[in-house]
């Protein structure tokens, strides 16, 4: 007796919800073929189980709930006959089609499909059947290609390319334009607003739902009702960021973020200007991405007032009694009076100095340093002497390097030569791993021999002079008191590597190339407060200008 399963796939949610469409169709067909053995040819056929996959593609079925129990049924005996109206209704991948092919064998599985006909016993049947899947995949592929390339195309035109969105109704005459929707266009300027006075998402939101405010409610193509939501930290994060608020289009937002020189300009990201007519002011969407941006990168809150801005924090300042990091903390006298201190971070050492007096010695020290002219002439010296004493050093890490990587180059070319001989099906996997690991090791070197080559040409090219320092000190000073406080922290990172601070004594070390806080300047300075020397980082030739990436005001 054939106990039959019969397995029925349809690829999209429309299909799936026909009640008259291909599902009942693929259903009719299989139970009239079992209906034509039992009456026709006198056969003993049933239909023990149906295997439904509803809007499932091709290339997943096998990966399905649906399967998952046919393989059970099969494994377990339930099973003996498993029929389908056409190969592509079992899969659209040749690999899985043919894992499936395996299984059914294994456990001697008779397969009927109606459409092809085949004797799944010998070698002609197996590679027909390998034809034909493969013939499936490459149609399903060629399909997914021409709906990406008309999707690319219409994204390029600046059209919609489906969904709905919040302030826009789809334009029904003219398809991949959108219509402003007067009501639902204040909402979202009401959004953008309300960001900018509270600066953060989650309270937009709040904000936003005890109005009364919702998302957008619409109804599906396929007659589907999608209820108005409230809105959450997700929904106000994509509104605030989404172009098309301001008539542009993206294209390849998913790429965003990645920077190759050698990617297509075709699946590079980019913006193009819209069909469709802007909702908001541009100006007002540019500072909302500003304010976004900041907020991210200081982890504070722009809108709210800082009560006090730890610009030591992040590895400035560390402690001479045990060498440990320390970092700013606060807490509440007797009185309620609020303290802002830095405390040495390991727990066994319990030193602690005042925000206010170690931040004030560390920018006097710095004006100081600049105001005296012996001090930036013994500065100048001992940086030159040391970007010197540091080139043989460095030529000679870039001869170890080369030396590896002609090693790393040699050893790989010899995997190569010997590859016929040494590779078979069991050995070909290693080798080719060790092949891999090899590649990577070169490309690391080549990396490392690159940044060397660029350190020995600017140490060969620099010499640094007083004046330089000059401007870059009294830079400092001019413009860190009319600045932002994130700005204020920056500014001190591009300037201070690092402050070591005791009972009686203030040591700091200004930033540059490999600094070192032991290489003090023997000047005559105040109590607690000794200058290491100043070395330039890489980008000190911009100055006086501001460094990149940081927009200081005068």
């Amino acid at each position: 007796m054939k106990k039959c399963g019969l397995v029925i796939r349809v690829s999209t949610v429309k299909q799936a919800e026909n009640d008259e469409g291909s599902l009942k169709n693929q259903s009719q067909r299989l139970r009239a073929h079992i209906d034509y053995k039992n009456n026709a040819c006198g056969e003993e056929w049933t239909e023990t189980e149906k295997y439904v996959l509803k809007a499932v593609s091709g290339k997943d079925s096998f990966r399905s709930i649906e399967f998952q129990r046919l393989f059970e049924d099969i494994r377990s005996g339930r099973i003996n006959t498993v029929i389908c109206t056409a190969l592509d209704r079992i899969s659209r991948s040749v690999k899985d089609f043919l894992n499936f092919f395996e299984i059914i064998n294994e456990y001697d599985v008779e397969f009927v499909c109606l459409k092809q006909n085949y004797d799944t016993t010998s070698p002609q049947g197996k590679l027909f059947i390998t034809i034909m899947m493969a013939l499936a995949e490459f149609e399903r592929e060629q399909t997914s290609e021409r709906n990406k390339e008309a999707t690319l195309a219409r994204a390029e035109r600046g059209l919609w390319n489906g969904g709905y969105l919040l302030g826009y109704d789809l334009d029904e005459t003219r398809k991949g334009h959108l219509i402003p929707n007067k009501k639902e266009k204040v909402l979202v300027n009401t959004v953008f607003n309300t960001y900018l006075k509270c600066g953060s998402f989650l309270e937009t939101a709040r904000i936003m739902n005890s109005k009364g405010f919702r998302t957008k409610a619409y109804t599906t193509r396929a007659g589907k009702y999608r209820p108005a939501k409230e809105f959450c930290y997700s929904s106000i994060q994509l509104m605030l960021t989404n172009q098309a608020y301001i008539g542009k289009k993206e294209i390849n937002k998913g790429k965003k973020k990645i920077v190759d020189e050698n990617m297509p300009e075709r699946k590079r990201y980019r913006i193009v200007d819209a069909v469709w007519k802007p909702i908001v002011d541009e100006k007002k969407f540019i500072e909302v991405q500003e304010l976004i941006r900041k907020n991210h990168k200081t982890r504070h809150n722009q809108v709210k007032s800082i009560k006090h801005n730890y610009i030591l924090n992040s590895g400035l300042l560390w402690c001479e009694h045990c060498g440990s990091e320390m970092e700013g903390r606060s807490g509440t006298g007797k009185l309620g009076v609020r303290y802002y201190y830095y405390r040495c971070k390991n727990p066994d050492c319990h030193f602690k100095v005042p925000a206010s007096e170690i931040e004030s010695l560390i920018l006097g020290r710095i004006k100081k340093i600049s105001d005296k002219k012996e001090i930036i002439d013994a500065i100048v010296k001992q940086t030159n002497l040391n970007l010197q004493k540091e080139l043989p050093l460095i030529k000679e890490q870039r001869t170890v390097l080369m030396s590896e990587l002609d090693k790393t180059k040699e050893f790989a070319e010899g995997i190569i030569n010997k590859w016929e001989s040494m590779a078979d099906d069991e050995t070909s996997v290693f080798i080719k791993e060790k092949l891999e690991k090899l590649g990577k090791r070169r490309k690391d070197i080549e990396s490392g021999i690159q940044a060397l080559d660029e350190m020995i040409e600017e140490i060969e090219r620099e010499n640094i002079s007083q004046k330089m320092v000059e401007l870059a000190l009294g830079k400092f000073n001019d413009v860190f008191q009319h600045i932002k406080p994130y700005q204020q922290k920056e500014l001190v990172g591009l300037v201070l590597h690092k402050a070591i601070v005791g009972p009686e004594k203030l040591k700091i070390a200004l930033y540059g190339r490999l600094p070192e806080v032991d290489a003090v300047i023997n000047a005559s300075l105040d109590a607690r407060s000794v200058t290491a020397v100043w070395r330039p980082r890489q980008d000190s030739n911009l100055w006086p200008q501001p460094p990149q990436g940081c927009a200081l005001s005068s």
